[in-house]
C-alpha cells in the first residue's frame, strides 16, 4: 500500500467541500460507513470522506465536478 502512480491530493479539504455543496443545495443522507453521501434534486449524488480534515483526491474532485457538470478547475476555484 502506498501512493499509486498519478495519485495526488488537492488542496481542498472534505470540510470545505461539504460546506460548498450544502450551499449549492445538497443535503446529507445516510450512507456507507466511511463516506458521507450528499444528495441533490437535480445534480448527481456525491460521496465525501467522513473525516473532515482529509484532503480530497483529484479523482474525487473530478467526480464531484462531473456531478455538478462543471470543470474540476472551476470547482476548486468556487469551493475555496
Amino acid at each position: 500500500m502506498g501512493k499509486e502512480k498519478g495519485f495526488a491530493l488537492s488542496s481542498i479539504r472534505a470540510r470545505e467541500m461539504r460546506r460548498f455543496l450544502e450551499r449549492m443545495g445538497y443535503a446529507v443522507v445516510p450512507a456507507q460507513r466511511k463516506h458521507l453521501r450528499l444528495k441533490h434534486e437535480t445534480f448527481g449524488d456525491v460521496l465525501l470522506p467522513l473525516r473532515p480534515g482529509d484532503n480530497l483526491s483529484y479523482i474525487a474532485i473530478k467526480q464531484i465536478a462531473a456531478a455538478l457538470d462543471i470543470q474540476p478547475e472551476e470547482l476548486i476555484r468556487r469551493a475555496k
